[in-house]
């Protein structure tokens, strides 16, 4: 039941974006989090069942393109076309586009390093960034799903030192790869123990890590690092993120929950363009609120339909073909 999970945190990601705050938190940054662990444990499921060699990964980041690429090119476009026909200005569309904004947005992996390049001036779709560490992560994980241990151990390392103001705590702590790629590393974790250990091992592992996690929040706090960004939202998403994971992956699959699984991807893209195009850049208010949420979700319910679904048969016959390879290489 991921599905649901998934289009809460689209929502909640959403709804940061009109500056909805709980108790001074940013719940946009634990909603990324649980994005990055529930991709984790996804992604290693199907690397696990679909494409499980290192010859395989070039039709895994087929299917990933295929994925993701069709509905972010259509939102990026309406989005052009919409500033071009408006004139409008807003925060992240500052800069008139040129052929570099333009690359970056096509590229999408640059906008995760808007810190150095500037590329936050002129993005199409704001919260890409993420989609760009996201895109990282696919590419280096059929050879991390080798080497899990040693690079956890790193990245860990590099968010603690972010955490403790040493590095930049909201650029290597929530934004860039190597300090987050642990959180994507959990939910990898998470696949192969609830699909190899025991029910009590997997859950005295989840203990331990929750149990490392306070004690992390604990000596943050006293040292009086807690409140540095996002100390306090990436610890509570992990907080949140693992035992909601743990429980909502191996319950039955729903059509229902399947349905809101894919919505989630398009609200997470749209809201923006909804936001500067729909509600003149302003929401405030339960009821804008509310119209708010259903007009992105109504919005990704027509992208996921007109866009995404086409490229849905194509993904389905590449991991035919790859489920086909695998069985025929298991009979050697």
């Amino acid at each position: 039941m991921l599905g649901t999970w998934r289009y809460l945190l689209a929502v909640v990601v959403a709804l940061s974006h009109i500056e909805w705050r709980l108790a001074g938190l940013n719940p946009g940054v634990i909603a990324v989090v649980g994005f990055y662990l529930t991709s984790g444990y996804v992604m290693t499921g199907l690397l696990r069942s679909r494409y499980t060699t290192l010859a395989d990964a070039p039709r895994f980041y087929l299917d990933r393109a295929l994925r993701l690429l069709p509905q972010y090119f259509a939102i990026a476009l309406l989005t052009l076309a919409w500033l071009l026909a408006s004139g409008a200005a807003p925060d992240f569309l500052r800069d008139k586009p040129d052929w570099q904004g333009l690359l970056n947005n096509l590229a999408i992996v640059p906008l995760n390093y808007y810190a150095f390049n500037g590329a936050d001036r002129f993005t199409l779709i704001p919260p890409a960034w993420s989609l760009g560490a996201e895109i990282q992560f696919y590419f280096f994980l059929p050879l991390i799903l080798r080497l899990r241990a040693v690079v956890s151990v790193i990245s860990v390392t590099i968010y603690v030192c972010a955490a403790a103001g040493i590095f930049n705590s909201d650029l290597f702590g929530f934004r860039l790869l190597p300090g987050v790629l642990w959180f994507f590393l959990l939910g990898s974790w998470l696949y192969d123990s609830h699909h190899g250990a025991t029910p009590e091992r997997t859950g005295r592992r989840i203990a331990l890590v929750m149990g490392a996690v306070a004690l992390l929040w604990l000596a943050l706090w006293s040292y009086g690092k807690l409140a540095l960004p996002y100390n306090r939202e990436t610890l509570l998403g992990v907080l949140l993120a693992l035992p909601a994971v743990h429980l909502l992956a191996r319950r039955p699959r729903r059509t229902w929950d399947e349905n809101l699984g894919n919505l989630s991807y398009g609200l997470f893209l749209n809201h923006f363009l909804i936001v500067w195009a729909v509600f003149d850049s302003s929401v405030h208010g339960f009821w804008p609120v509310l119209a708010f949420v259903l007009v992105a979700t109504l919005g990704a319910g027509l992208s996921q339909g007109l866009v995404e679904r086409p490229a849905l048969a194509w993904r389905k016959g590449l991991r035919a073909m790859s489920a086909g390879r695998s069985l025929k290489g298991a009979g050697r």
